[in-house]
């Protein structure tokens, strides 16, 4: 089944350490994943974003914030749907937006580490960027660059905090789903079934599989498939070969890896190797948002 009617995932050149994607969609699902740093995007469909067992409702052409290391799940309500997004992390805000550290920051309503912007404007800004910033760079106009940047630069400070936030732990408040989690974060590589998972923690697997749902708002296969794509997605980030990432991973075959990378990502596996060769010029905690 095809994923993307079409995709574009590029750099700016002055922009160091910026990812963008305009993607659009045809499955409506996007599956549990998350990212180093944070994620902003505008979609033309309604959005329902699980984080846990919330659920963020986000309205059509709004601007969306997602903070680092959240595991979220995307649903829209219509396909297909297209999405214009930009991955940034907090070191890399600091560093395009020093001159506008003190900015206020723009209004936004906050759930868990999932942000809705509360102001229209935002959305129209963030669109703005990406069209300059595209477009701009296919024309070779240089005032529309030049303009894209600086829009950019005057409200990344606005949009995303620049001091980076404490690190999350996964923390659903029932031990045993915690410990189910952590053998899944550890063992991932290997074969795990649902019967191992449960015996490892002493339950039966009708049981674990509805109680971790109920603690952590995923399944017990969500996160392990999630653990493996973040696995495979960092392995190739560092130049490995797809073959080689999905069998490191705990992927049954290359074309399984590709699979589920476009439908967690929206990016081709070649395209993303390509641009993430240029991270390992950077220290981790100046990468972006899709760069483990």
């Amino acid at each position: 089944m095809e994923i993307l009617a079409a995709s574009r995932y590029w750099r700016d050149a002055d922009l160091t350490g910026l990812q963008f994607t305009a993607n659009r969609l045809l499955h409506r699902e996007i599956r549990p994943h998350r990212h180093v740093g944070y994620t902003l995007s505008v979609s033309d469909t309604e959005l329902h974003v699980r984080t846990g067992n919330r659920v963020t409702v986000v309205p059509p052409g709004t601007l969306l914030r997602i903070a680092p290391q959240v595991w979220h799940s995307v649903q829209a309500r219509s396909a297909p749907w297209r999405e214009d997004a930009m991955y940034c992390s907090s070191a890399v805000a600091r560093c395009i937006s020093a001159a506008n550290e003190g900015a206020p920051a723009a209004r936004a309503q906050d759930d868990a580490g999932v942000s809705i912007f509360l102001d229209s404007p935002a959305a129209f800004e963030f669109l703005e960027c990406h069209r300059l910033l595209h477009e701009s760079a296919s024309t070779g106009n240089e005032e529309d660059i030049a303009a894209g940047r600086a829009l950019l630069r005057q409200r990344l400070a606005q949009w995303i905090p620049l001091q980076a936030p404490p690190p999350r732990v996964v923390d659903s408040g029932d031990d045993r789903m915690n410990r189910l989690y952590e053998l899944i974060a550890s063992g991932f590589h290997q074969r795990m079934t649902l019967d191992s998972l449960a015996g490892a923690v002493g339950l039966h697997p009708v049981h674990v599989q509805r109680r971790f749902r109920g603690a952590l708002g995923f399944t017990p296969h969500e996160m392990l498939v999630g653990h493996r794509i973040e696995y495979a997605r960092d392995l190739i980030a560092g130049g490995a070969s797809v073959t080689y990432a999905a069998h490191a991973a705990g992927f049954t075959d290359q074309s399984h890896l590709h699979k589920t990378f476009m439908s967690t990502y929206a990016v081709l596996p070649g395209d993303y190797r390509k641009l993430s060769a240029l991270d390992a010029l950077q220290p981790a905690s100046a990468r972006n948002g899709i760069v483990g």
